[in-house]
């Protein structure tokens, strides 16, 4: 049976830390709670509760999780508090999933836990978060680390918990058992659902062209990181994401032997190869939640000096996004084998870039794409963070 530790600070959320207790416990979650002095604890709203133990007696290999609720004060006493800064970090070093809510993901960011993490809160705290990304969402998952934004949230945060530590079968049935309604059901599931059928149908799209495996994921990647320096908003990045990974869509209803041919493409085939725009946006075109993106899909292949195609648009006339989308996938189709010439070497690919500025590509979004190339390695992520 898992077990978690919940500190209680004086000044506590008491519908939070009610709500995360009473949700583990129907899922047979064992739950220990420690204030940080001996004696009752009273709550934001004079609510006192009695702990099972105090702080002193916790310890990390003692426990599979530790959970902080919020309130004020009762995150700042967290946060004062060096026993739990501690705590946090044995909780951390031993790899076991550490949550927060409300007020209280404060108290993991000065402990230094959420640099570099994707992480939520009460609005109002976001600036206390340190290194992490913000992300105005109910409930954020990232790696070890569960986040939420408030009392509101606490029912599907203590589901995710349950989730985390006993199994999506066991938070289902507390949910169904709570009755819980399927709006919240489909808050904490159908984004992952929708962001892996994405991605398996993109997959699926790369088996018929065996040189362009994950392809699609790496121009994503790179696109990101142009979207990231132009501090896009995250709804503007998660279109960017949608846009660029289903870019050669289209791909789907073009012949094998074309995609795998081993030469050059004589006019003909060159012809049906630059059908793909429009049959990426004929499959999307109809399907509400990704009809915005088709600007991207099918502008993917203009120029900066208009001798592109479909639309021959030129220089901001094509869409930002597909300006992006354009320079990600030259660049890996520059770093890749492909049927018709071997991959060129990183070196190469910028000079080439650099070449085609004002030509081929926007000149501003390749400097800036240069610069995040320079900046970090790239490594390719669960990309269900931009839903």
């Amino acid at each position: 049976m898992p077990k978690v530790l919940i500190p209680l600070a004086e000044g506590f959320e008491e519908l939070e830390a009610v709500t995360i207790i009473d949700v583990l416990r129907r899922a047979g979650i064992e739950v220990v709670t420690a204030g940080l002095h001996p004696g009752p604890v009273t709550s934001t709203r004079k609510v006192a509760v009695i702990p099972d133990t105090t702080i002193d007696t916790a310890r990390a290999d003692e426990f599979d999780m530790i959970i902080l609720p919020g309130g004020q004060p009762g995150s700042d006493n967290l946060n004062s508090d060096i026993r739990i800064d501690k705590l946090l970090k044995d909780f951390h070093a031993a790899g076991k999933p550490l949550g927060a809510i409300c007020a209280a993901p404060i108290v993991l960011a000065s402990a230094g836990l959420l640099n570099g993490r994707q992480a939520t809160s009460y609005p109002t705290y976001r600036e206390r978060l340190g290194g992490a990304y913000y992300l105005d969402k109910a409930v954020v998952n990232d790696g070890k680390f569960i986040t939420s934004q408030g009392p509101g949230t606490a029912l599907p945060f203590a589901l995710a918990v349950v989730s985390r530590l006993a199994g999506n079968h066991a938070s289902e049935d507390v949910a169904r058992a709570m009755l819980v309604s399927d709006a919240m059901d489909d808050e904490v599931w159908d984004q992952r659902l929708f962001n892996s059928t994405i991605q398996a149908l993109v997959g699926a799209l790369e088996l018929k062209d065996t040189y362009t495996q994950g392809h699609a994921k790496r121009v994503t990647e790179y696109s990101l990181s142009i979207g990231s320096k132009l501090k896009l908003s995250e709804a503007k990045l998660r279109d960017l994401y949608l846009g660029a990974i289903l870019h050669d869509i289209g791909k789907a209803g073009t012949e094998d032997d074309l995609l795998n041919k081993p030469g050059r493409l004589n006019r003909r085939e060159e012809t049906l190869i630059r059908e793909h725009p429009l049959k990426g946006t004929l499959f999307i075109v109809g399907i509400e939640s990704l009809s915005h993106i088709v600007p991207t899909i099918l502008h993917h292949h203009e120029r900066w000096d208009g001798s592109g195609y479909p639309g021959r648009l030129k220089g901001e006339q094509i869409p930002l996004h597909a300006r992006i989308v354009s320079i990600a996938d030259a660049f890996d189709a520059m770093l890749s084998v492909r049927s018709y010439r071997p991959a060129q070497e990183k070196e190469a690919a910028i000079r080439e870039l650099q070449e085609q500025k004002g030509a081929q590509f926007d000149p501003f979004l390749v400097d800036v794409f240069i610069e995040c190339l320079n900046e970090a390695p790239f490594e390719i992520k669960d990309f269900s963070y931009y839903f």
